[in-house]
């Protein structure tokens, strides 16, 4: 019976080392990839620029305070109603 005890216990340890070896290499992936998530230029986010909705992409602060000027809508006295200040 003492036998049958030691091969388990040699097979519970393999086992185990196999697990943890696994875990260890997943951890190491995983950190590797947000490390170059942060390091390469096209993930990283400046603080200059702003999400677009329409686009699903940043862009420019600049940028998009124009595209936000030209969609600003006005009250017109003439007509009454809500419309871009370059229809008139």
């Amino acid at each position: 019976m003492s036998k049958r005890r030691s091969n388990t216990n040699k097979f519970t340890k393999v086992i185990s080392f196999v697990v943890v070896v696994a875990f260890i290499l997943s951890m190491g992936y995983v950190f590797f990839g947000i490390g170059k998530s942060f390091s390469e230029g096209d993930f990283n986010i400046n603080s200059d620029k702003v999400w677009c909705a329409n686009c699903q992409t940043y862009h420019d602060k600049e940028t998009a305070e124009a595209e936000e000027a030209k969609q600003k809508i006005t009250w017109c006295i003439n007509c009454q109603k809500y419309h871009e200040p370059r229809d008139e």
